[in-house]
């Protein structure tokens, strides 16, 4: 597992989810922690590597490809683990992620370490903004995308900017972005187009230092699925009828656990046009139905 120097003190460890490190005087401080134990295992030897003691993982958000390699972390090395209040709860209970995404009890296809990590103690809460303990580290509130996820700046001038942007392949292949609440990610979006860091680094996107374009891109395909949405709703939809739309519309192949994602964002976006009375729920034959109003 390689390790990039960002700038000073701050490290990231590129792969399918970009990791963070800031580091000094031989401690560690791991931003995220990969996707599994596999993942902790690296992180660990990738640490020793450069005679680094890990005193704490701080994690932006509770999302399994954030939070793998805690458990095996922090049981080999005694770290602390911190998060937002609402991240932790899902952090310890992580077979809360899929229930959240199914809206019950997961079953077996959505419980795997996709969407459902291994527990690990959350040992300090923190807030969504403002400086993370004694870490040198500031939190940035980034929601949108999960419950209440951060972006964290290091001294440096390096930002990790967590899942509040994602890369064109990505769009491209989904169409879309997973998101819990859609006012909140127009909100991060407006706040990144004004941003200013040294470096960027998403994780799951090439660090930069223009996030500009990706920012356009981000609310492009937000956008886009707003714009599906209403043109199926000039009659009265169901939110089945509407993810089988936006299935047919990217070409996605659904499975159990793209369901359930396309799911939550579908059903993120209908809150978001409710709340601004461009759509309103009806019921027909014990179906709910989504039309659009007069507005």
């Amino acid at each position: 597992m390689d390790m990039v120097n960002a700038s000073g003190d701050s490290w990231y460890i590129p792969g399918p989810t970009n990791l963070g490190v800031y580091a000094g005087e031989g401690r560690a401080v791991l931003i995220d922690s990969g996707n599994d134990e596999s993942a902790g295992r690296k992180i660990l030897k990738a640490l020793e590597g450069k005679g680094w003691n890990l005193d704490l993982i701080v994690n932006t958000h509770s999302n399994a490809d954030h939070i793998g390699g805690n458990a095996l972390i922090q049981k080999r090395t005694g770290c602390r683990v911190a998060a937002t209040r609402a991240e932790s709860v899902f952090i310890e209970e992580p077979w809360l992620e899929p229930a959240l995404l199914w809206g019950a009890a997961g079953f077996g296809a959505i419980s795997g370490k996709f969407l459902k990590a291994q527990p690990s103690m959350v040992t300090d809460i923190i807030l969504s903004s403002g400086p993370v303990l004694d870490t040198g580290l500031e939190a940035v509130p980034l929601a949108g995308h999960f419950l209440d996820m951060v972006g964290l700046r290091t001294p440096d001038g390096v930002f990790f900017i967590a899942d509040s942007l994602f890369p064109p392949a990505i769009l491209d292949k989904y169409g879309m972005a997973v998101c819990f609440d859609v006012a909140s990610q127009l909100k991060t979006l407006e706040y990144l187009e004004k941003a200013e860091a040294a470096l960027f680094v998403p994780s799951h996107a090439e660090p930069r230092g223009d996030i500009g374009p990706l920012v356009k891109r981000n609310r492009d395909a937000l956008d886009e699925v707003r714009d599906r949405i209403l043109g199926t709703c000039a009659v009265p939809s169901s939110r089945e009828d509407l993810i089988a739309v936006l299935a047919v519309h990217f070409d996605l192949s659904l499975n159990p656990a793209q369901y359930v994602l396309t799911h939550i964002t579908v059903s993120a976006h209908l809150s978001h046009l409710a709340d601004d009375g461009t759509l309103e729920p009806l019921f027909e034959k014990g179906r709910m139905l989504w039309v659009r109003t007069s507005k």
